[in-house]
């Protein structure tokens, strides 16, 4: 279990320390190889969403939860630093003019419907669009466990493939790919937050550790599906780019699980210690930079490679003690409604 835990932690730790690094590089002045090569980068969104199928289900396998708990728990963890951060950031907007601010922005946010709006998914950083992701996989996560026990196992993997590949073809008719509310419908990522599923149930009734593939294989897998996934984006253009998530998931997954099977301790230490503020860093991570290259700005100082490592340790001093308060907050929240729910079941 210890191992499965850490491997999964470790998933999530390079995959934010890839999608930070993502949007750190952007805008810097580089080759195009080299550009390429950092839009790999963005590939980490993949990997988290296979662990955290991964994850949810294994606890719900082992800890089963009403939905309605279910819904307060994953919420008050994920919707509580979520609006605190936007919150912070209009507020920071007031004074320094990063965002546009109005209310229905605001309330757009904290009703979470700009999840439906192609003007209002930006709004107080792009890289928020995925909370309206993840949300609608928790808001619908009870009803892929029901369609699990309906096609169970790999058929329920390949009509995830079908669901996910309707959708960005949908996605292509309608000329939608370059709007975030289209092309990171949850749909689009169904196979892979189902994978996640499917290879904790194994994990669960078989001990099956898929990150225990030879080290040889790994760098075979990777190759191929990073060389894929480029040719694809590269050859085929929007259509190639929306249908490439199969070998980035596979090519870049493969990526990481070799990275950790070599064992370089100090590495592996920073990247589990980085799954740990995880959340924080994904929340505060824009902010910082839009901070920092606005006080660049005002210094006359231009967006450089220079200026990466300190913007990069400012986003981890920042969300270290955000993280902490964060999970002061929600443990004292969630032991509230623990205590109420007592209450109310004895009554």
């Amino acid at each position: 279990m210890k191992n499965k835990i850490e491997v999964i932690n470790f998933i999530k730790g390079y995959s934010i320390l890839s999608i930070v690094l993502f949007h750190y590089c952007q805008g810097i002045g580089v080759s195009p190889m080299f550009s390429r090569a950092i839009n790999f980068g963005g590939t980490g969104i993949h990997t988290f969403l296979f662990a955290s199928g991964f994850g949810l289900y294994l606890s719900y396998l082992q800890r089963p939860l009403p939905y309605r708990d279910f819904l307060k728990k994953r919420f008050t963890k994920i919707y509580i630093p979520y609006i605190f951060v936007v919150t912070v950031t209009a507020l920071i907007s007031l004074l320094i003019p990063l965002y546009e601010n109005s209310w229905n922005n605001y309330f757009s946010h904290v009703f979470m419907y700009k999840m439906f709006s192609d003007q209002l998914i930006g709004s107080y950083g792009y890289q928020l669009w995925f909370i309206s992701t993840i949300i609608q996989f928790y808001l619908l996560f009870f009803l892929i466990v029901s369609m699990w026990r309906w096609f169970p196992g790999r058929s329920f993997l390949a009509l995830g493939l079908l669901i996910s590949w309707g959708w960005a073809a949908l996605v292509l008719l309608l000329h939608k790919e370059e709007f975030r509310n289209w092309n990171s419908f949850f749909l689009i990522y169904l196979w892979e937050f189902i994978l996640g599923m499917y290879c904790a149930e194994r994990y669960l009734n078989n001990g099956y550790a898929f990150w225990k593939i030879s080290k040889t294989r790994l760098f075979a897998i990777a190759v191929a599906g990073l060389t894929i996934y480029s040719l694809m984006a590269i050859q085929f253009g929007r259509p190639g780019k929306i249908f490439n998530d199969l070998p980035g998931l596979f090519g870049y997954g493969a990526l990481c699980l070799l990275i950790y099977s070599l064992h370089i301790k100090l590495f592996n230490r920073f990247i589990l210690f980085t799954s740990t503020i995880s959340y924080s860093i994904f929340l505060i991570h824009f902010l910082v930079l839009n901070l920092a290259q606005a006080a660049f700005r005002a210094l006359d100082i231009s967006w450089s490679w220079v200026m990466l490592i300190p913007c990069i340790i400012l986003c981890y001093a920042v969300a270290i003690p955000l993280q902490k308060f964060f999970d002061r907050l929600t443990r004292g929240m969630l032991k509230r409604q623990q205590t109420q729910h007592l209450e109310y079941g004895e009554k």
